[in-house]
């Protein structure tokens, strides 16, 4: 058998077992039925980014949106720009969507409008089920829209460790608990623990933090950063400060109490050179106790990232996101991490999307690829039985996450 019969052996064998989505922002459904879709909602998110790269202006961008302004004449302005990031992994999603749902062969001007229409006459209340279940055959996906009132089990939130300690004003009445003041730190500790016990009881099964440059906590430099907020010595601290240091890993030791998982942004995004995973070294280590799902395989430290992997027990990598970032580097660091990381901690797939739902589906299609890939060629090679593979494929796309995630 060649290596191209493996791999869609594996496919098939991928698109019979339930997946768990390790990553999302959707929101619950009634969010997306609220918004008027048309052909640019496929293109919204990531999309974005390319979009910037390849010259289009945030006004530009804007007008995609603005209903007032014709679908034609926002045609007009989108295409130049499109046909030059069509290509891409990010693009690649949003034409296996519009095949799969709409019936569109190919995203051009000849078959915008007749997406729209048909995005908007599915825009209907089961459109989830349709996708996330029907399609994707999801079990579940664990997703980051601020909010635990999602209203189906196809969604499990995940919520933000949401604090800001930079200013007095944030520090003394939190955002994510309202309608208190806080007057010391401990204060605002204790808060802290209300939160996170209140989003868990309502069905959070991680909080979220950013992999950004943090120093060893001490208690004694955040009340004294402390004071110097409240008794108006300084307007604001830095954001890199002794007293954000302190209450982050104060709340990362409390949510590793209450079993829930830390979920960590990495690698890309913005100015991403705050965001090399390689900053949660001292964290993992101080707390060995605690589960961190390490998002996005750190990219672009992607081979920084497996070494996390390798060197820590308490560490998951998780691949959400990257097949639409570059489905070429998933595959070879994929591979790589046969080599490297047990099995067992490795998470296969999260769509990272917000509105545009459907692109869940491509991307999972894409994911499912990246890994037929990987593990045909070592079938091929007997280095494991096609069996294996399909072990293999199932744990991270399924078994893996729920037991990270302790999913019922």
């Amino acid at each position: 058998m060649d290596n191209s019969a493996i791999e869609k052996s594996l496919i098939q064998a991928m698109e019979q077992f339930d997946t768990i989505d390790c990553h999302e922002h959707l929101p619950p459904e009634g969010a997306r039925l609220a918004t008027t879709v048309d052909v640019f909602t496929l293109f919204s998110h990531y999309c974005r980014g390319d979009l910037h790269v390849a010259g289009m202006t945030d006004a530009q961008f804007a007008s995609l949106s603005n209903r007032d302004i014709s679908l034609q004449r926002r045609w007009e302005i989108f295409e130049p720009f499109f046909n030059q990031i069509k290509w891409a992994s990010y693009a690649r999603a949003a034409h296996i969507a519009a095949k799969k749902f709409y019936g569109i062969d190919e995203i051009n001007a000849k078959s915008y409008e007749q997406l729209t229409a048909a995005m908007q006459a599915g825009n209907k209340p089961g459109i989830y089920e349709r996708v996330l279940k029907d399609a994707c055959k999801i079990r579940t996906c664990l997703t980051q829209c601020g909010r635990t009132d999602l209203g189906t089990p196809l969604l499990t939130p995940l919520m933000p460790i949401a604090h800001s300690t930079e200013t007095w004003a944030a520090l003394s009445r939190p955002q994510f608990e309202q309608g208190v003041t806080v007057r010391t730190l401990d204060d605002y500790l204790d808060l802290m623990r209300k939160y996170v016990l209140r989003v868990k009881s309502e069905g959070a099964v991680g909080l979220k933090m950013l992999s950004n440059p943090y120093k060893v906590p001490s208690r004694q430099d955040a009340l004294e950063a402390f004071a110097s907020l409240r008794d108006g010595k300084v307007a604001q601290l830095p954001q890199v400060n002794p007293l954000r240091d302190y209450v982050w890993d104060e709340t990362i030791a409390f949510g590793a109490q209450q079993d829930l998982v830390i979920a960590v942004h990495t690698g890309y995004w913005g100015d991403f050179r705050t965001l090399d995973p390689l900053h949660m070294i001292p964290i993992l280590s101080r707390h060995p106790n605690a589960r961190f799902d390490i998002y996005h395989l750190g990219y672009p430290w992607v081979r920084e990232c497996l070494m996390l992997g390798k060197g820590f027990a308490n560490v998951w990598l998780n691949l959400c996101w990257t097949h639409v970032i570059s489905q070429r580097c998933v595959q070879a660091m994929l591979d790589e991490a046969v080599d490297l990381i047990p099995m067992n901690k490795i998470l296969g797939f999260g769509g990272d999307y917000g509105t545009p739902v459907e692109k869940v589906y491509g991307h999972l299609v894409m994911a499912r690829e990246d890994i037929a890939k990987v593990l045909g060629r070592r079938v091929a090679e007997k280095q494991m039985t096609e069996n294996q593979a399909v072990a293999i494929a199932r744990q991270w796309l399924c078994d893996n996450p729920k037991e990270l995630y302790r999913l019922k």
